[in-house]
């Protein structure tokens, strides 16, 4: 009888096969018996085999790669395998891809020498060579940056990478490369910023978003200043779990801080629209300090925090039944005063159009009942909030407007029916 040969799978794969039982026989629950200092070493070797696989892997996604071709994303075809997920397998390809150009790199994650974030910093610094670089000084620049990763925290390798021509140029051409390299970061970064806000219904927000690095430190800056852990700015009620609190929380409560803050008086307006919230309550409510009162964008908050909020620029109480600003101008002025347009803006809520839910501050004042060039005056029943886009079409398409019995701006457009903006309103 013949016996029947079977072929041996390949020695990377025999590898990866014995590294599977290897870690198959270790247990998670044995670093507990261990004393403190071979804890620490553990940790410390484990880290360093973690880089050597980083390499390996780094190794097989770029192989990979190049047999799937251009017409085949390699990051979508790692995300539907271990993981699932797209951001960290198309960063893992990106870092593979400049691996490429930094063979002494690879070698020296895939030896345990460099951790993978340190060699991402490298190998994107050598593929950010110009072609007029030679040979010898490519070499010359990844060994100082290997050399250099050694002994640098991560965010000082990142600056060193920048001047990484330093090796090989005079240091006033050194720093022009430098200056033209942090000009082209700055763009891209400007491009990339951005900022999203999501109600959780809950009496929360979440938020998220990229800054510029300037912008960045400079917000890091103020909200490290209000979150120092002796700071005693809040009120009496958040003082008193300031020292239970996390990093996190402090920072927190620190940007609402700084957010009650703002000199409202100094920002730009939209259409002329101040950045102000205006906060509406009831004059006998205000005065038996219950009841709650109701922000220009709908949000309603406690008496408490009404009373706590009448301390800063960033709200403008708005008394009902009390005595009113002196705000009829008659003909004197042709625009509408950021007092008027406050008080327009908590009427309307935002643009009268029927549908549309442009805010105040996207608004502009329209005077509706008359053009300004036929005898119009600027008093807040002549004003009503349009977005800019209406506003324009009220004027080229001749749009109707009324005050309704209960306050309310109507609208009638041409061959149209007399409609309102349905808004909420407490």
């Amino acid at each position: 009888m013949v016996a029947e040969l079977v072929p041996s799978p390949p020695p990377v794969v025999a590898c990866l096969d014995a590294l599977d039982e290897v870690l198959d026989s270790m247990s998670t629950d044995a670093y507990a018996l261990l004393d403190p200092g071979l804890q620490r070493t553990a940790a410390e070797r484990l880290r360093r085999i973690k880089a050597r696989v980083t390499g390996q892997e780094l190794a097989a996604i770029r192989a990979l790669d190049a047999g799937l071709g251009d017409k085949t994303r390699t990051g979508e075809v790692l995300a539907r395998g271990f993981g699932r997920d797209k951001h960290e397998a198309d960063r893992s390809v990106r870092v593979a891809k400049a691996l490429s150009a930094a063979p002494r790199t690879e070698d020296a994650l895939a030896s345990g020498e460099l951790a993978e974030t340190q060699a991402a910093v490298i190998a994107g610094a050598m593929d950010g060579l110009p072609d007029t670089v030679t040979p010898d000084q490519r070499d010359a620049c990844e060994t100082t940056l290997i050399a250099d990763a050694k002994r640098f925290p991560i965010k000082d390798l990142r600056q060193r990478a920048l001047r990484v021509t330093d090796v090989f140029k005079e240091p006033a051409e050194a720093a022009a490369d430098e200056d033209e390299a942090l000009r082209l970061r700055e763009r891209s970064a400007w491009a990339r910023t951005e900022m999203w806000m999501a109600d959780d219904k809950d009496g929360t927000w979440r938020f998220g978003g990229r800054l510029p690095a300037l912008q960045a430190e400079m917000l890091k800056s103020a909200l490290d200043a209000i979150a120092a852990p002796r700071r005693r700015h809040l009120t009496a009620e958040q003082e008193r779990d300031q020292d239970q609190l996390t990093y996190p929380q402090r920072m927190g409560r620190a940007f609402a801080a700084l957010i009650e803050r703002l000199p409202t008086d100094k920002l730009p307006t939209a259409g002329g629209t101040p950045a102000v919230i205006t906060v509406n309550i009831d004059l006998d409510d205000l005065r038996r300090k219950v009841g709650a009162a109701t922000l220009t964008t709908g949000t309603r908050i406690s008496s408490g925090e009404l009373r706590r909020l009448a301390c800063t620029q960033g709200m403008l109480p708005m008394v009902f039944n009390g005595a009113s600003l002196p705000l009829d101008m008659g003909r004197s002025k042709r625009l509408f005063t950021p007092a008027q347009r406050i008080a327009i803006a908590n009427r309307d809520l935002g643009c009268v159009t029927p549908g549309c839910e442009a805010p105040p501050g996207w608004c502009e004042g329209h005077h509706w009942r008359q053009d300004w060039a036929h005898g119009a005056t600027t008093n807040i029943d002549d004003g009503a909030l349009l977005c800019s886009l209406h506003h324009h079409q009220a004027h080229d398409q001749d749009w109707q407007f009324r005050l309704a019995a209960d306050g309310i701006i109507e609208v009638k457009k041409p061959r149209g029916l007399w409609q309102r903006n349905h808004r909420w309103r407490p």
